[in-house]
């Protein structure tokens, strides 16, 4: 009898799949990828360009995503500004991707927080309380300014791109996989609203992989059951997860 393939569906951005693709086939995997978000320049750049020219008001520039970051630096040339300026404003990254991403584009990165989670880096970027700049998708949950603003910050939050959702053409392909991977809350829910009401609980009942609390959480409240994450938040330990819950099947 022949083995069934395990298979891995991915539900990134085009560019988030292709980066993770490889890596799944050259670990024995079949992968399916559904280019499930888009990323886009905002439908005005005045709000972003007026903050970029003055950035050394603000003590502190976040960012949350790689995407976020290759959208700065992308802005910041053609707006012809240099990557590498003095002491203010620091730079925050929520963790080792971003602050990668950064990194490559001549970028230096102050502080990274332990735990690799918005809600951490709010938590722990470094005081005295001052004035942040942060910079992130439209759609990006406000829980972060709240934490920030709580311990006396001042935030200006500037959506720097728009997370655009796609639908599944055939969502028939989703049935022959066994783990889902899941990298944002956004992922979650333009799955699940792209599969049809009577192929839900088969879908439901697959194993989701997410790639932190906050995507998990919005797992569970889809209706997934069988959830599991990786220790850091990274997609590195979540292809370490996804080969290790494959192999137990």
């Amino acid at each position: 009898m022949t083995a069934e393939r395990k298979t891995v569906l991915l539900t990134r951005s085009h560019e988030g799949n292709l980066e993770l693709e490889g890596k799944l086939r050259a670990m024995g995997l079949e992968v399916v990828a559904l280019d499930l978000l888009a990323f886009r320049s905002p439908s005005s750049w005045f709000e972003v360009d007026s903050k970029l020219e003055e950035l050394a008001r603000f003590d502190w520039l976040v960012f949350t995503s790689s995407t976020g970051a290759r959208f700065f630096s992308d802005r910041m040339k053609y707006l012809g500004h240099p990557l590498s300026w003095g002491p203010k404003p620091k730079v925050g990254a929520v963790g080792e991707g971003t602050r990668g991403t950064l990194a490559e584009r001549g970028v230096r990165v102050d502080f990274t927080p332990r735990e690799y989670l918005t809600e951490a880096l709010a938590r722990d970027l470094p005081g005295p309380p001052g004035s942040v700049l942060l910079l992130r998708a439209d759609i990006a949950e406000k829980r972060m300014t709240e934490v920030l603003q709580g311990r006396g910050f001042s935030v200006e939050d500037v959506p720097i791109y728009r997370t655009e959702k796609m639908k599944i053409d055939d969502p028939g392909q989703v049935l022959g996989t066994q783990v889902i991977v899941f990298g944002s809350p956004s992922a979650v829910d333009s799955f699940c609203t792209s599969i049809p009401e009577g192929m839900l609980n088969q879908v439901l009942a697959k194993t989701a992989v997410c790639i932190g609390p906050v995507t998990a959480a919005a797992a569970r409240d889809r209706g997934f059951t069988s959830v599991v994450m990786p220790d850091r938040s990274t997609f590195e330990s979540l292809l370490d997860l996804v080969r290790e819950t494959m192999g137990d099947r």
